[in-house]
């Protein structure tokens, strides 16, 4: 299928660090048209689409292969649909467009006008969802400014647990919330940090708001 071709080009892109490496590495062994889509990306930016990411843009690309509503697919597709979206919307307009210029040399003109307006409307969607999680997760203000504070000091690879007593509290205090959400939440929650800082530090954060809230808890007992 026409899709499977761009997912495995856009997928390429991600094995090395920059395009410039790709398109020095392997435009031996490629076709005319596939060194021309690597060079589009590469003089585009440095993309770094996910795992997630490219999963949720190659099931978009499937249901408007085979005519499947995307309506149907489960919360982890639907996220990463819009993860994909906000990271294509920070890219400058002469770069989206480039991007959007792959997909049209791939799947036409106005497959490319379906799968964009899809991925935007599953997008709105899913942002309304997070804007009632946010309600819903009932952070207190100083919960909120420790949980965000426990991001960025994951993010920066700070010692989060050299932190005084007050703010591991909060941090702690907040993971217990966040870990009543409900399953497809706690996704989502999980989903809008990738979406800042990748999959692998979002995993980091409520790996590490886990262990906290634990540690707390094992600290509490004891005193007790």
């Amino acid at each position: 299928m026409k899709y499977l071709y761009l997912l495995l080009i856009i997928t390429a892109t991600t094995i090395t660090v920059t395009f410039k490496e790709i398109v020095e590495a392997e435009s031996g062994g490629l076709n005319a048209k596939e060194k021309s889509l690597i060079s589009i990306l590469a003089e585009a930016r440095k993309l770094r689409w996910d795992d997630g990411e490219e999963y949720a843009i190659g099931e978009l690309m499937r249901d408007l292969d085979e005519g499947v509503d995307p309506e149907k697919e489960d919360e982890e597709m639907k996220i990463g649909v819009e993860r994909f979206t906000d990271q294509l919307q920070r890219f400058s307009d002469q770069d989206r467009e480039k991007v959007k210029e792959l997909f049209r040399e791939n799947l036409g003109q106005a497959e490319t006008k379906s799968l964009f307006q899809d991925a935007s409307k599953l997008a709105k969607e899913e942002d309304e969802k997070l804007k009632e999680l946010k309600k819903d997760v009932g952070f207190q203000e100083d919960e909120k400014k420790a949980f965000k504070e426990l991001v960025s000091d994951v993010v920066k690879g700070t010692n989060v647990e050299a932190k005084g007593d007050t703010e591991l509290a909060l941090m702690a205090s907040a993971g217990k919330k966040v870990d009543k959400l409900k399953e497809e939440d706690k996704k989502r929650l999980q989903a809008m940090i990738a979406s800042h800082y990748g999959e692998d530090q979002a995993r980091r954060v409520f790996d590490m708001a886990k262990t906290i809230e634990k540690e707390e808890g094992d600290k509490n007992q004891a005193n007790q």
